[in-house]
């Protein structure tokens, strides 16, 4: 079954502004009836273990899924104990929201390290050694890490991680549009790790072109994210291809609005319809 929620990144602008907090975000996350939620553990840094055990109880029957950051990056001499460090004090925390899942993500994005294949193994190495020291100990807490593709690494590297430290101890959190970033295609990159994952994001975007003063030819373009149904990402596709990946296993899968500022409170209005839109698509694709 997927079961479709928000991320806290929706909120970030505003969070960090203080014009809403994460009591707030639960709120209006329940008035869009969505499955769950998927916490950012940056926007609840402050907060003591107490605290996010409370926000827990403030939860009731929606569930909360924690993320956390980057492991680390090893071309700037990031050491695999740092990396583990980072995911034991996540792990704490995510266990104080009751969430049965830690998303985690690399340290680097692949247009930073384009025609370095040697740092982008360093990396990966890094990765998998990180993950490969963390996993049982996050599976003791009830745990499953999931390696986010974050626009980094190929869908070959994301399976070679994974056979490395073991599909029964790890997984993936799956984007359906990252790869976009990475300048790949992303409909095959979902059909090859919709099976390896357990949990990801969906959002959407648009391309535009960074013209010429003259706009006689463009410089080049760039790519802008927004929420699911307001740009031109192949989502009926993409929910096909998730679907079939995930072959009727609990999948949670959360929108991911990084479209969004301190000063406009535009969540409900623009996460209503998209919530609308991928209920849809997720019935017809199941």
């Amino acid at each position: 079954m997927i079961r479709l929620g928000v991320d806290t990144l929706c909120w970030h602008m505003r969070l960090e502004g203080g014009a809403v907090a994460l009591e707030g975000v639960l709120e209006e996350a329940r008035e869009l009836q969505a499955q769950c939620v998927q916490v950012n553990l940056y926007h609840a840094r402050e907060r003591s273990l107490g605290e996010l055990e409370a926000l827990r109880q403030e939860a009731g029957d929606l569930p909360l899924l924690a993320s956390g950051d980057f492991l680390g990056a090893a071309r700037e001499g990031a050491a695999v104990a740092d990396g583990v460090e980072r995911v034991r004090r996540w792990l704490e925390r995510a266990t104080a929201l009751g969430s049965p899942i830690l998303r985690v993500a690399s340290g680097f994005y692949r247009a930073e390290l384009a025609g370095r294949p040697d740092l982008i193994g360093l990396e990966q190495a890094y990765v998998t050694d990180v993950l490969d020291r963390t996993a049982d100990e996050a599976r003791a807490h009830g745990i499953t890490l999931l390696l986010e593709n974050h626009s980094d690494f190929t869908a070959a590297e994301y399976e070679a991680i994974v056979a490395s430290v073991g599909a029964e101890r790890i997984g993936v959190f799956l984007d359906l549009t990252n790869a976009v970033a990475a300048l790949e295609d992303p409909l095959p990159v979902v059909e090859r790790l919709a099976p390896l994952a357990r949990a990801g994001h969906v959002k959407d975007f648009v391309l535009r072109s960074i013209q010429q003063p003259d706009c006689y030819h463009r410089r080049g373009f760039e790519v802008l994210y927004r929420y699911p149904g307001e740009g031109v990402a192949p989502l009926p596709e993409l929910v096909r291809a998730l679907a079939r990946g995930v072959d009727g296993r609990d999948y949670d899968l959360t929108i991911e609005g990084l479209d969004n500022t301190a000063d406009t409170d535009d969540q409900r209005a623009r996460l209503a319809p998209s919530l609308e839109r991928l209920r849809l698509l997720i019935e017809e694709a199941v």
